[in-house]
């Protein structure tokens, strides 16, 4: 310690009084330091320096406390200019002693003084004044521990890390159980050690789990010598200390979890709502940090309670419907429904199931106008498994649903446009495709009846084109539905018609069919005869343009008790593995040597997979590529 021997203390303003300051400071029972203005330490009384050892002079927190940073329980800067009050009695740890530590300004002869410090060893037996005052009578033991609890209570409701909370919660257990004898307590938490554990335990020896949320995160034990029975109060003391310091490890977790994210914290908002009501003002500054994520939040937040009024009306939803939350405060939630009465229906259903995710519905704002919402909506529960009321999350979709709106109109616009222009178009193909024909019969030239084959071929294609556009814009247009009938005979009213349809694009076609898969013969359904028709002279038109010359097209049925499993099966390339799923996709085609020569739509597949579908049943292709490939589709008999 530096010398400061030839210092002297004016304690007042008459010059004729002055004391050294080594003189002064050794006149307290207690350890005593001055601080200059600056936070350096002036000097130290042996008292002190028994207690913390000697340490050169440097800032006071980092030798009277061994802290980094100013205690939280001084008010330094105000306090070093004599413009705070003394702080008498307050506890705090001080290298790892748990002390009783009062502060004091004493004026000089200029604006700027010394602070004085005294600090008492509670380890060593003595306690705080605020802890004396517990003991002191009239007041019970019984009342002296409850006192403690109340202590306890306050010091884990404050805002210090949780690591400076549990010792100043063991000085108050001590002080609240000292009867003459002497209390060890200590308590382990997360594998940290707090307080001092004898290095031998003796029974009887109180010791208690602490956990949160059915898990143990530490214990808390408590010992008296010498050894004694506790007695039941002590032990319901000692309990209740364990509970609240594991309410207050729960709060510190959920602190963190509110840090990670905000999504996650919207899903605790609930929880913690209903820690706000049952449990003791701790929560209430965590509480907070809830109100000012919901607050920053542009979600609209409501909570109710069992009678459906409104209880928590967020930001986000004053500024999605322009009230005030004080305007709705206490309000039924079903009038702010275009419909309440399907607020009702709702409700019922939230009841049953606990929750809804992603109900639309309409609401009306201040101005009158509606909002389109996406709603959440779940039931807010208390640990007992007590509807408490609700909490829903919305979020405004009407943008979304405005322009999921404009498109169906573009849409809708695109395919009568679609379905007009190719219906034309048939007709016009048919009309020319005709004329050509019968221009084909009577022509005797070669080679202008070869051009006029030509022209009639590629008139042929525009017409199947057309039909395949045609139908595709029926379909997704919604003029084109199925009329299921009773089919009594499938091969002659669908199979029959679709092979003759193809005769002539391919005169020697029936040559090509072979029933070695079974035929589909004259088995009944319930389908749109027409609509099948398309499937088979696809299938079969496929079949014949992308298969060997001259191979076989086998087809066939598997009768599955409620379904009929059908097959349109060919020699040729067939496709690769990777295009099997995307050769039903609109207007896509297999891309290779096989069809580089071979002219088509890319909606044949995709008409047929519609058509299956709306029967409802399901088509897929197996393969083998370069050997064949088999259309398989399942309908119902029904």
């Amino acid at each position: 310690m530096m010398s400061t021997r030839h210092r002297t203390l004016t304690p007042s303003q008459d010059d004729a009084i002055q004391l050294p300051i080594e003189t002064f400071l050794e006149s307290f029972s207690e350890g005593a330091a001055l601080i200059r203005p600056n936070g350096t330490v002036v000097h130290m009384n042996t008292r002190l320096i028994e207690m913390i050892g000697s340490t050169p002079p440097r800032i006071c927190y980092e030798a009277l406390a061994g802290r980094s940073s100013v205690c939280p329980i001084c008010p330094f800067k105000t306090l070093s200019v004599g413009e705070s009050g003394p702080i008498l009695d307050k506890i705090h740890v001080r290298w790892g002693r748990m002390c009783s530590v009062s502060l004091r300004f004493l004026p000089g002869d200029r604006k700027n003084g010394l602070i004085l410090e005294t600090v008492r060893d509670l380890a060593a037996g003595e306690q705080s004044s605020e802890v004396r005052d517990q003991s002191k009578e009239p007041l019970s033991p019984l009342l002296r521990k409850l006192g403690g609890l109340l202590l306890i209570s306050r010091s884990l409701m404050g805002s210090v890390p949780l690591s400076e909370k549990i010792p100043n919660v063991l000085a108050h257990v001590i002080s609240s159980l000292s009867d003459g004898g002497t209390v060890s307590t200590w308590a382990e938490l997360d594998e940290a050690l707090y307080g001092a554990r004898p290095d031998e335990i003796e029974e009887p020896l109180f010791d208690r789990k602490i956990e949160v949320e059915g898990k143990a995160r530490g214990r808390l034990s408590t010992m008296f010598s010498p050894p004694r029975a506790f007695l039941p109060e002590e032990e319901y003391f000692l309990e209740e200390t364990a509970d609240l310091i594991g309410r207050q490890v729960e709060i510190a977790d959920l602190e963190a979890m509110l840090r990670q994210s905000e999504e996650k914290t919207k899903r605790l908002a609930a929880n913690l709502r209903k820690e706000m009501w049952y449990r003791t003002y701790a929560l209430e500054k965590e509480t907070g940090n809830l109100e000012a994520i919901l607050r920053s939040s542009e979600d609209m937040i409501i909570t109710t309670d069992l009678e459906q009024r409104v209880v928590q009306f967020n930001p986000g939803a004053e500024a999605m419907l322009g009230y005030t939350a004080e305007e709705w405060q206490g309000r039924q939630a079903g009038e702010m429904w275009v419909d309440p009465s399907e607020r009702e229906r709702i409700m019922r259903e939230v009841t049953e199931t606990g929750g809804i995710r992603n109900y639309e519905t309409r609401l009306r704002a201040k101005d009158g106008t509606v909002r389109e919402i996406s709603l959440t909506l779940s039931l807010l529960k208390d640990e007992q498994g007590k509807i408490m009321g609700t909490v829903g999350v919305s979020k405004d979709i009407g943008r979304e649903k405005a322009f999921m709106r404009e498109l169906e109109r573009l849409n809708h616009d695109y395919m009568e446009a679609v379905h007009f222009i190719n219906h034309e178009t048939k007709n016009s193909l048919i009309v020319i495709a005709g004329f050509v024909r019968r221009l084909m019969d009577t022509e005797t030239d070669p080679a202008r009846k070869d051009q006029l084959k030509i022209v009639y071929q590629h008139s042929v294609f525009l017409e199947a084109m057309s039909k395949d556009f045609l139908v595709m814009a029926e379909l997704e247009h919604g003029q084109s539905t199925i009329r299921k009938e009773r089919i009594e005979n499938f091969h002659e009213e669908v199979i029959l018609p679709a092979m003759i349809g193809l005769k002539e694009r391919y005169p020697d076609s029936f040559k090509s069919y072979d029933e070695s898969m079974g035929g589909v013969g004259a088995i009944t359904l319930m389908g749109d005869r027409d609509m099948l028709q398309v499937v088979y002279r696809n299938l079969f038109g496929n079949a014949l343009k992308y298969g060997f010359p001259g191979a076989k097209v086998a087809y066939g049925v598997v009768n599955e008790g409620h379904h009929y499993l059908f097959n349109v099966w060919n020699e040729g390339p067939g496709v690769a593995q990777g295009q099997v799923e995307k050769i039903f996709e609109k207007f896509y085609r297999v891309r290779d040597e096989s069809t580089r020569n071979k002219r088509g739509t890319g909606l044949g597949l995709y008409n047929i997979r519609r058509i299956i579908e709306a029967h409802g049943g399901k088509i897929w292709c197996d393969t083998k590529p370069g050997k064949w490939i088999n259309f398989l589709f399942r309908l119902p008999k029904e």
